[in-house]
């Protein structure tokens, strides 16, 4: 069942946006869950998350961008220079972290679109915050209406908060499955799913989801695991991980990543002033640990998962040269070990080239936390 969507995370040109460029109708990728995706929607152009899932050599990046900059970024500049993202007709990008800046300015200067944009989002969160952030988003939105020469209207915009919230309700019905004693999907699948919220039109995804979450109900639960695992970390937009850990006897029932729970989950309120709606929801998510107000946030959200999800034991994956969850996990660590969660951190590229030595500590790791629950 989840097999079948395969064809639409495994290659950034999948049938849906084959099918989206043949009605002649443009797409524009972007880099971080701070865009605030529905204003790119409300003007009927299709939003595309950038990922470098399938990228196993980085050659051109690794020219451009320097060997500190993280694999993610690299790989994603090679799709950039290699012609894997031929069809996007613009870019996205905030100042997320620095290894994402430079893949913009990269990008920019070497494989330039039709429609290139840096979204500058502050590193707090209060009232100044949302007002700088929604005066970026008004900006954002202003350009998008020149290159598209469609008007952002308040009921485009709200339609298309409707249309978003509703994939958000849809996935955190996925992760609510994930609750039980013995769910009825394993972490790998989840994962595919949400990578498939990133690659299609939602009002399509919505659809999809749908429809799958009716047959998932139907499924057999899973029973042979021997401990229940959360990941978190970096930019992690390969299912296989996952299923390094799944294979070993774990079993993945929550995350906090930017490809995984994180990229949309708390619902848009809508206000009088759409633009503060988006700037407040897009600002105040515990996402990423960039902002400099939300650490214990974000804490709190990790252990309120733990307990709500039954979870033994966390992974935390950081990619190497991954300066801002490489800071947070000094933070996450000591607090983590105070609270009595068993903790295991792992160090990767894009590339998984040493998937047996993970397979091996996670294994490890699952053996322990086995031990310590009984």
């Amino acid at each position: 069942m989840i097999e079948g969507l395969d064809e639409i995370i495994s290659v950034p040109l999948n049938p849906a946006i084959r099918a989206w460029k043949e009605k002649g109708d443009k797409i524009i990728g972007f880099l971080c869950c701070y865009v605030p995706e529905e204003i790119i929607y409300a003007a009927g152009i299709l939003p595309y998350r950038i990922r470098a899932t399938g990228c196993w050599k980085s050659l051109q990046g690794d020219l451009w961008m320097s060997n500190l900059n993280c694999s993610f970024a690299r790989s994603c500049l090679e799709f950039a220079l290699d012609g894997t993202y031929g069809f996007l007709d613009g870019l996205v990008a905030s100042d997320s972290c620095g290894h994402a800046h430079r893949l913009y300015d990269n990008w920019r200067f070497s494989a330039e679109l039709p429609f290139m944009h840096f979204l500058t989002v502050p590193h707090k969160s209060g009232e100044s915050a949302v007002a700088w952030y929604r005066e970026e988003v008004a900006n954002f939105k202003n350009r998008l209406e020149d290159f598209s020469g469609i008007a952002i209207t308040k009921e485009s915009m709200e339609k298309a908060i409707e249309v978003y919230n509703e994939t958000r309700r849809l996935l955190r019905e996925l992760y609510e499955l994930r609750r039980s004693d013995h769910p009825p999907i394993t972490g790998f699948e989840s994962q595919k799913l949400v990578l498939a919220a990133m690659s299609m039109p939602k009002d399509q995804y919505n659809k999809l989801l749908s429809k799958y979450l009716e047959e998932i109900r139907e499924s057999e639960p899973l029973t042979k695991y021997r401990a229940r695992l959360m990941v978190l970390g970096s930019a992690l937009d390969d299912p296989a991980f996952m299923k390094i850990i799944e294979d070993q006897g774990g079993l993945v029932v929550t995350d906090a990543l930017c490809f995984g729970s994180r990229y949309l989950w708390e619902p848009v309120k809508v206000e009088s002033d759409i633009l503060v709606s988006l700037a407040k929801s897009y600002l105040n998510r515990a996402v990423c640990p960039r902002m400099m107000d939300q650490h214990e946030c974000l804490f709190n959200l990790i252990k309120e998962m733990v307990q709500s999800f039954k979870v033994d034991g966390i992974i935390f994956e950081k990619m190497q040269y991954c300066d801002i969850w490489g800071g947070e996990s000094l933070f996450l660590e000591k607090k983590l070990k105070e609270s009595n969660i068993p903790f295991l951190g792992l160090q990767r590229d894009q590339v998984i080239t040493s998937g047996a030595q993970t397979a091996t500590r996670v294994e490890a790791f699952i053996e322990m936390v086995s031990e310590v629950i009984g």
